[in-house]
């Protein structure tokens, strides 16, 4: 009987583990950059409809003072741009199937099936950030952020600081923040 509420005590471990989802972070840079130059920003005025004014004022605020609290200024002519993208999209799960197998032996039956079972899809917010070179309009960084929807529809008092948790992890590997990132 301890077996079995141990088990099953697992199993709902097991299940909520797996429904909490996680901040998902990629970054990309040119390597071939000096960041230490890029020491002063122009930042634009998100275009995309899919947030409302009020989101997209705290997540411009949120930036400027992240950027600034590194040293950064913002300035009308700067070494570089800021491009902020955000977006809602589904993502389908990987759905199990079913598999039916028969085997035969020397007398070469064999028979095989698959069912899928129909996949469920989950639904996403992602902030793309760029960082573009003022003069040349090339880009050499960028940080995509995805989050489980429901942080930001749960509780909208709560946006402000979902946000800022993702300016927080996509800037974390910033390399002209912290410039031991290009030596790995």
């Amino acid at each position: 009987m301890t077996f079995m509420k141990t088990f099953f005590a697992f199993l709902i471990f097991a299940f909520a583990l797996q429904s909490c989802s996680t901040t998902n972070v990629m970054h990309d840079y040119d390597k071939t950059v000096n960041f230490e130059k890029y020491n002063t920003y122009h930042l634009f005025d998100i275009d995309e409809p899919v947030l409302s004014n009020q989101d997209k004022e705290i997540i411009i605020s949120q930036l400027n003072d992240t950027l600034q609290s590194y040293g950064l200024k913002e300035k009308l002519i700067p070494k570089f741009e800021i491009i902020v993208i955000p977006e809602f999209y589904q993502v389908l799960k990987n759905s199990p199937s079913v598999n039916v197998g028969f085997g035969g032996a020397s007398g070469n039956f064999g028979y095989g099936a698959s069912v899928p079972i129909s996949g469920q899809t989950k639904d996403k917010f992602s902030l793309t950030i760029e960082f573009v070179d003022a003069l040349t309009k090339s880009l050499f960084w960028q940080a995509v952020v995805e989050v489980p929807t429901s942080k930001l529809l749960s509780d909208r008092k709560e946006n402000p600081i979902v946000y800022a948790q993702m300016i927080s992890d996509a800037l974390k590997k910033y390399p002209g923040f912290y410039p031991a990132l290009l030596e790995e």
